[in-house]
């Protein structure tokens, strides 16, 4: 193994740790697709949105780089009073990967009678099948006890949500991972299980209208896990025409974060930029993520929250 191939395996073990507190797959682009990180958003649209991410982390570790990509469908149902949305999820990080399908549920509680602001509340169940494939793994002094190390593993699991909206603003709450299930024992002590961690989301902004063709979002991400440190996104975007948008989000994990996206009919076209500003960011840097969507028309005419 060269002095590189040394470097990208150390900095994938790190990686690995890392896993241990944000387990979940990091996103840019939920300022597009907020049904990514709360079950609640299910039917909350004014269109049924088919929506592909792909994201590639840390672009500069080569093959190694932790890859995700994500299809996404929501849409209402029954008067717009229920909700009901599929994600699959492929995450892929060197030697170890998972497969994910979630189905979630969300029921529409109507608040006002000019029916202008609801309260949804959500939950979903998720299917995931947890992959280590060991003979991508390389060893100078092969240890027995890492024999038989690949495995695959079905683990079932869980999230709720609650999701306040109106026509200008948003307060999103999630929980994910709620039955912290064990997919693989540790082969020795000195490491612990292989365990899923709860997460919780709290995500909340509002659209200002400087002028009829020009917008202002401001929003703020919050992301926490149980016995781990808090982490947030404060997020800005200037919306021009409604169909066209830029922006920046600068992330407490220090990293900054360029955005862009562009709305063509019913056809929707996203991309982000993560840039590292840590010290590790010249061995571990660059991460871009794209977004491509399409608005399924609704035909009944219905409020909504939200142009994009």
């Amino acid at each position: 193994m060269n002095l590189m191939k040394k470097i990208r395996f150390i900095l994938f073990l790190f990686t690995v740790n890392l896993v241990h507190s944000q387990q979940l797959p990091m996103y840019s682009q939920y300022l597009t697709n907020d049904f990514a990180i709360n079950p609640a958003v299910a039917g909350t649209k004014p269109y049924f949105p088919l929506q592909l991410n792909v994201r590639t982390q840390w672009s500069s570790l080569g093959e190694i780089a932790p890859q995700t990509n994500t299809l996404s469908y929501h849409m209402p149902l029954s008067y717009d009073q229920i909700g009901l949305g599929a994600i699959v999820i492929q995450d892929q990080t060197g030697p170890y990967s998972q497969l994910g399908f979630q189905l979630s549920f969300a029921y529409h509680i109507q608040l006002n009678e000019d029916n202008d602001t609801r309260l949804s509340l959500g939950m979903s169940g998720l299917l995931t099948q947890h992959d280590l494939n060991a003979n991508l793994l390389e060893f100078h002094n092969p240890d027995p006890q890492f024999e038989g190390l690949s495995y695959t593993e079905m683990v079932p699991d869980a999230s709720v949500g609650a999701y306040l909206y109106g026509e200008s603003f948003f307060l999103s709450l999630s929980a994910h991972q709620l039955f912290e299930s064990t997919f693989k024992e540790s082969i020795s002590n000195i490491f612990g299980d292989n365990t899923q961690v709860r997460h919780y989301f709290a995500n909340a902004g509002f659209t200002y209208e400087v002028h009829s063709d020009f917008l202002i979002e401001p929003s703020i991400l919050v992301k926490a896990i149980e016995a781990g440190p808090v982490q947030f996104d404060v997020n800005t975007r200037f919306i021009i025409n409604k169909s066209f948008y830029t922006g920046l989000s600068l992330r407490s994990s220090q990293s900054i974060v360029v955005l862009g996206g562009l709305k063509l009919g019913n056809l929707v076209l996203s991309y982000s930029y993560d840039y590292g500003i840590s010290s590790l960011s010249t061995a571990a840097s660059g991460s871009h993520e794209i977004s491509l969507g399409f608005n399924i028309k609704d035909k009944r005419k219905r409020r909504h929250s939200y142009y994009w």
